[in-house]
């Protein structure tokens, strides 16, 4: 057992981030033990063969100091539930997190003081406890919504985790990270996947690196994202309301053969992206 301030992480869900959580936090020391969790035994099973964990339980010990929550969004609200009671503190990294509140609320009323909403934006279209890296959350942003309820001391300690790994914790209300991810992050994914139906096998055969760069994120975990996009499905819709407004701009200007007015677009498009990325 190594040293530490804290005695036991638990990890429920050790695919990638969850697993590169624990592979951070071990390879800093910053928890005496790591325990894994996953309703899939094969998952588990190459967590502890890779090093990430330092066991593996079919519940979460009693002892827990920290518990992450890094399962599909869908299934948060009831791990957050189960473990009310539970003496750790319980933080998580679903990509939604109004609904998520909202879904403890209706069964608790409020949320359980030591349970710390979160989002690492952080990932990759690849998944599972192979695709697990220490460095993942390296300069990555972690958002925070906590409630009124939420005990600040939970909340420090949890920023602290986060930094302790890398990253930089933002605290925001549920419903505007909502907003702002569904432009940011789930819109991109629908896209993709909607552009990838209608892709036939004989255009691979002629794909470059823009298709390669588009398409990334077309190849992202289904249930993860599956659940993601239910769960905020209102902002997400008002954003692909939004989308189709500025499809209609390039579509008509593309049927007028109006080229100034393309290229008027499409650099407004790059500054932004320019924007993003000095």
């Amino acid at each position: 057992m190594r040293s530490g301030a804290i005695a036991t992480l638990a990890v429920v869900g050790t695919g990638l981030i969850g697993g590169s959580f624990a592979k951070a936090a071990r390879s800093r020391r910053l928890f005496g033990e790591v325990v894994g969790l996953d309703r899939n035994p094969e998952q588990a099973a190459a967590a502890l063969e890779l090093g990430l964990v330092d066991r593996v339980a079919q519940t979460v010990p009693a002892q827990a100091d920290a518990v992450l929550l890094a399962t599909p969004a869908d299934r948060v609200a009831p791990w957050v539930c189960d473990l009310a009671e539970h003496r750790g503190v319980l933080f998580d990294a679903g990509g939604v997190k109004a609904p998520i509140i909202e879904a403890v609320r209706r069964r608790r009323r409020q949320l359980p003081p030591r349970y710390v909403p979160c989002h690492p934006i952080a990932g990759s279209e690849r998944s599972g406890p192979a695709k697990a890296h220490g460095e993942l959350f390296a300069g990555a942003k972690v958002i925070l919504t906590p409630a009124p309820e939420t005990d600040p001391a939970a909340i420090a300690a949890v920023k602290g985790w986060w930094r302790a790994v890398g990253a930089s914790p933002e605290t925001m209300q549920a419903a505007r990270h909502d907003e702002i991810l569904a432009v940011t992050s789930h819109l991109p994914h629908l896209l993709a996947f909607a552009y990838l139906e209608q892709v036939e096998p004989h255009h691979l055969d002629h794909a470059g690196p823009g298709f390669r760069d588009f398409t990334r994120i077309g190849g992202g975990d289904a249930e993860l994202w599956a659940a993601v996009l239910r769960l905020n499905r209102a902002p997400l819709l008002a954003a692909l309301q939004s989308f189709r407004g500025s499809m209609q701009l390039l579509e008509d200007a593309l049927a007028e053969e109006a080229t100034d007015s393309l290229a008027a677009l499409i650099a407004a498009a790059a500054n932004k992206r320019r924007l993003n990325h000095d």
